[in-house]
């Protein structure tokens, strides 16, 4: 991504029994250094929705961002789209989303409601160097300077990635099958590539060519385009990374370790938790999202403290 963009989400249980003036938060969580929350509020029978952050002292956190909620099944949305410079104490969001009534007839799934809010930060104030870059410099390149080592090219959206064949292939099948196998793309010069950040796959080909480029802030795009182009070199890596040096939360690196297959991340996790207080801790409000064999040793560890 070229500015920095994140999804903050949270479904909130019970909002039907909501009274006037009340509010409810979403658990923190972190992106790009600053902790986010979403809190929801009914007012003068009207929802509200709103987004905090612990910026603090001189700190500004400018930002573009999209309200959103879901009807059951997400088969519709409500949606309101804001600009606001973030500073010290600050919340900001929408005191009169959308009417009670509506959000009760149309909303409301069994009491709960879904709200994801979608940040773009344009510009970070008073914030380490190393957390404001709108991103982080391109450890290697694979742009235009390398078309004359290279033998096809590979176009994510509006970015081309020059590339060699049989140095992708040596380490995904599912490159090995595109260039080499009997598909019509392995006689093109060019190729598109659907459904990938380009961003993230300048961080994965970086990795994949030995540079030390993940980071708490790239370790899921990578995984995300590891796991699509079947690279378990890289998701190998990326767990090493997660096991050794993130400092994820606990939460966030067992959703991880669930989506990405990551066996010993999800062994330091589980040894982790001790309690039922820690249970509750990793529990995403809809349980049906977790990994099904997390979600049964939760549930092993629940009965075996009683």
């Amino acid at each position: 991504m070229t500015e920095k963009e994140f999804t903050v989400k949270h479904i909130f249980t019970d909002v039907e029994k909501f009274k006037q003036y009340q509010y409810l938060y979403s658990p923190q969580e972190e992106h790009f250094g600053i902790g986010w929350i979403i809190s929801i509020e009914k007012e003068n029978e009207h929802l509200g929705i709103f987004l905090h952050t612990n910026v603090t002292g001189n700190q500004e956190i400018h930002t573009n961002y999209t309200l959103r909620i879901f009807s059951k099944n997400r088969e519709k949305n409500h949606s309101r789209s804001l600009s606001r410079v973030f500073e010290r104490r600050c919340i900001y969001g929408c005191l009169y989303f959308i009417e009670w009534r509506t959000l009760e007839d149309e909303y409301l799934d069994d009491g709960k409601l879904e709200v994801e809010v979608h940040v773009k930060i344009n510009k970070m104030v008073g914030f380490p160097e190393e957390t404001n870059e709108f991103p982080r410099k391109d450890l290697r390149s694979f742009g235009e300077d390398m078309k004359q080592f290279s033998d096809v090219t590979l176009k994510v959206k509006k970015r081309k990635f020059y590339i060699s064949k049989l140095y992708l292939s040596s380490h995904s099948p599912y490159f090995a099958t595109l260039f080499l196998g009997r598909f019509q793309e392995s006689e093109k010069s060019e190729i598109e590539l659907k459904d990938v950040n380009p961003q993230d796959f300048q961080y994965y080909l970086e990795v994949l060519h030995l540079e030390n480029g993940i980071d708490d802030d790239t370790v899921q795009g990578i995984l995300s385009v590891a796991d699509m182009f079947d690279t378990p070199k890289i998701v190998k890596k990326c767990e090493e990374f997660l096991l050794e040096k993130s400092k994820k939360g606990l939460k966030r690196k067992l959703e991880l370790a669930g989506n990405y297959r990551m066996e010993g991340l999800k062994k330091q996790c589980l040894d982790k938790i001790k309690s039922k207080a820690d249970i509750r801790s990793v529990i995403p409000a809809d349980p049906s999202e977790m990994d099904k064999e997390i979600l049964a040793e939760l549930l092993k560890k629940s009965l075996d403290s009683n």
